[in-house]
């Protein structure tokens, strides 16, 4: 599909999933032709240039196939997003809800919490992991939440959890006693965001405050993260086979939809599985299609079928 420019219209970000090989290596020649690098893109994906040149020219080791994709179909949507985000320019945000991805965190974080296991939640981006975890945390006494970078030492990752804590060491080692004597006491819990970030070490660090102390960890990440840590079983098994809890979220649903979209949005009866079709899951889409679709209908634009789905293809295009 192209615009009158004959440029590639891009999909929005929750099409990346269901893409074949094929039709993602035609969204990394799109992008690319509209000013975003391969560079950057094998970046976000955490592979080298030559990697992502391998697999584009059909040249990539067939048995790192699939972790491979699941990591540049991961950076895709990461991309898409901050392109497609133009469609809510104002920042506007749903209140927060209970929606069925809230619960499902909730209910794992509260597993690992009680517990006192080490947990994995995982899910495409765009579904509201970060938002619920950052509610449970905000909601439950003794709960702590940490966001990651892929730059993160298991110093600063430790530093991180010592601050909310109060802790106040200068070496590693006494950092680490520190944190698990103030979580030991307590029924404790540390969720760790966008862990699919963090490399092995790190996360070897983070599962001594386990070890020690006793208290849950939940690792919320993307779909990849579970995949690496399958790869790594053979030589990490020790450390994969902690993981006691597992869930996986795979998008909203009809009522979730009402329940979000009726927060901006009047009178949507009937107009909730188009405005599902249209944000496949997607919290995130939807959130930007909705304000969107809720500045058109204050300019006097009547709200139906048809201009949700013209403008679902407007917020993707960048």
């Amino acid at each position: 599909m192209t615009n009158k420019n004959n440029q590639a219209v891009l999909p929005g970000a929750e099409a990346v999933a269901g893409m074949s090989a094929d039709e993602l290596r035609q969204l990394v020649r799109d992008m690319s032709a509209q000013g975003l690098s391969r560079n950057r893109i094998a970046d976000e994906a955490g592979y080298t240039p030559s990697a992502l040149s391998g697999w584009m020219s059909g040249k990539y080791a067939a048995k790192d196939q699939t972790i491979f994709v699941s990591a540049l179909k991961a950076a895709m949507e990461r991309l898409l997003e901050k392109r497609f985000s133009v469609g809510n320019a104002t920042g506007k945000k749903f209140p927060r809800q209970e929606t069925s991805v809230t619960l499902a965190v909730f209910e794992a974080a509260r597993i690992c919490q009680h517990r006192g296991l080490m947990g994995l939640f995982i899910g495409r981006g765009g579904l509201g992991k970060t938002t619920a975890a950052e509610m449970y945390a905000a909601s439950t006494p003794n709960a702590l939440y940490v966001w990651t970078s892929k730059f993160m030492s298991p110093r600063q990752l430790m530093s991180s959890i010592a601050e909310q804590v109060g802790v106040r060491e200068y070496t590693s080692f006494a950092m680490l006693e520190k944190v698990c004597e103030v979580l030991k006491t307590k029924k404790s819990l540390v969720i760790i965001d966008e862990s699919e970030n963090l490399s092995l070490d790190v996360l070897d660090t983070v599962r001594q405050i386990n070890d020690i102390s006793g208290a849950g960890l939940l690792f919320i990440g993307l779909e990849h993260f579970y995949e690496s840590l399958a790869k790594s079983r053979r030589t990490h098994e020790y450390l994969v086979d902690r993981f006691k809890a597992r869930s996986r979220a795979k998008g909203i649903g009809l009522a979730d939809v009402k329940l979000l979209a009726g927060t901006v949005l009047k009178d949507i009866d009937g107009l909730e599985k188009t405005l599902l079709a249209a944000c496949n899951g997607s919290a995130r889409f939807l959130e930007s299609l909705v304000f969107k679709l809720d500045d058109l209908v204050k300019d006097g634009v009547e709200l139906d079928e048809k201009l949700i789905l013209q403008t679902a293809d407007a917020v993707r295009i960048f």
